[in-house]
């Protein structure tokens, strides 16, 4: 899988562990990093989610909300232009290879 960002300076804090670590502390850093490495570890969304279990939320607009700790969500949405949708007319996780990180907030 691999992960985009929405703005520079989105990239630049997670890319970089000490601008993170300055933003997030040192324990939310050290999850956002271990976070984004599992999911890029991962063939496509859904193997990243079923690793998440619980520490996931799927919202109405199909973003979807990755705990970071309990103080922080990031907010991805796919880029996958192969994308497949269910019947239901919802995206096909499984089938999606390709995120855009957009956020990353405060709970």
């Amino acid at each position: 899988m691999q992960i985009s960002y929405g703005t520079a300076d989105l990239k630049h804090c997670c890319l970089n562990r000490d601008v993170a670590e300055q933003r997030f502390g040192r324990t939310y850093a050290d999850r956002l990093v271990t976070e984004l490495a599992d999911a890029e570890a991962c063939e496509n969304v859904q193997e990243w989610q079923e690793i998440l279990g619980g520490n996931l939320t799927i919202n109405d607009d199909e973003s979807f909300e990755v705990a970071i700790g309990s103080s922080y969500t990031a907010t991805f949405v796919s880029v996958d232009q192969n994308a497949a949708l269910t019947k239901a007319g919802r995206i096909d996780w499984a089938s999606v290879e390709f995120v855009k990180l957009t956020a990353i907030s405060e709970v």
